[in-house]
């Protein structure tokens, strides 16, 4: 009889997955982290409201079933117009009912190394 022996992928299909996981992460890093923030004016160009929510999952663990529920809170959005781009920030309730359309506010934008992606950070009047 032959000695028992484990399929070489068992070990290999792991790393390959954990090693993803981290390059994605580091990605993420690299991209995001100590981004210079700076001050700039914005143009409302929109708003939208999302309600707040609860979605529900089933999940088979053990033999058995499991119902889990996922609650979405409510977000206050604005479409911006930073120069020539286009964003979105969120916003207070307050603040997102004081904004109309056309209106100029301040923000606080950073632009995303590799990507090159423009992020508001922070909207105020």
């Amino acid at each position: 009889m032959a000695p028992y022996s484990v399929n070489p992928l068992v070990y290999i299909f792991p790393a390959i997955v954990v090693t993803a996981l981290l390059l994605y992460f580091v990605y993420g890093a690299i991209d995001r982290m100590g981004l210079e923030t700076r001050t700039s004016l914005a143009t409302v160009t929109g708003k939208q409201f999302n309600q707040a929510g609860t979605t529900y999952h089933t999940t088979v663990a053990g033999g058995r079933t499991w119902v889990q529920s996922d609650k979405t809170p409510e977000s206050y959005v604005v479409m911006l117009n930073v120069g020539d781009e286009r964003s979105v920030g969120l916003v207070s309730k307050e603040l997102y009912q004081s904004l109309q359309a056309n209106d100029t506010v301040q923000v606080k934008i950073r632009r995303t190394r590799i990507t090159g992606r423009l992020e508001v950070v922070d909207v105020r009047k």
